[in-house]
């Protein structure tokens, strides 16, 4: 199982690279047409938001599998063994909760924009939405196996709650999992 979401992290983060590049290739040349000619292609501002908008959830997903996000950790961490298990279950609920708001109203903007065309474009604005739906149904998986390991692996709530201080500690973090990755 853990295979998958490697590769499924993996795959995701190949598309947002590519979303990447192809915005700066977008916004780059069509700064180049203006300025040297005095013309410019109107729908790659759409399609450039459009990206970024994916990109940013996308994001989103990856910080949250990597326990990237801000939190305010410090009382949590002072806790003792059981209290920190409730609180943090607690916080990851009440996030389960707002994935789940997030995904009823990103279906519901979906449909509802199904008929809706970019103007510059002519693509359905659903596929703007679509990605909300997508991003609240895979962090609401993590924060789903999130919950399972506080509960059911033993120390486990402990490296979740650890706030990253520094770009040093992320730096460990990341060729700590590269190291587990080539073995």
């Amino acid at each position: 199982m853990q295979r998958f979401f490697d590769g499924a992290e993996r795959l995701v983060e190949v598309f947002m690279a590519i979303c990447l590049g192809a915005m700066g290739i977008l916004v780059f040349s069509n700064v180049v047409l203006r300025y040297f000619f005095n013309y410019s292609i109107t729908w790659t501002e759409e399609i450039s938001r459009f990206l970024f908008i994916w990109v940013i959830f996308l994001g989103a997903v990856g910080a949250l599998r990597e326990n990237n996000h801000l939190g305010f950790t410090s009382l949590v961490e002072k806790a003792k063994r059981v209290p920190k298990l409730i609180m943090y279950c607690t916080s990851e609920l009440l996030m389960l909760g707002c994935m789940i708001l997030l995904m009823l109203g990103t279906v519901r903007m979906s449909l509802l924009s199904t008929k809706t065309y970019a103007p510059a474009t002519g693509m359905p604005l659903s596929v703007m939405y679509a990605v909300g739906v997508i991003s609240s149904v895979a962090m609401g998986l993590i924060v789903l196996g999130n919950i399972f390991k506080a509960l059911f692996v033993k120390g486990a709530v402990d490296g979740m709650v650890a706030l990253k201080e520094s770009e040093d500690e992320i730096k460990q973090d990341l060729a700590a999992r590269q190291e587990a990755g080539t073995k």
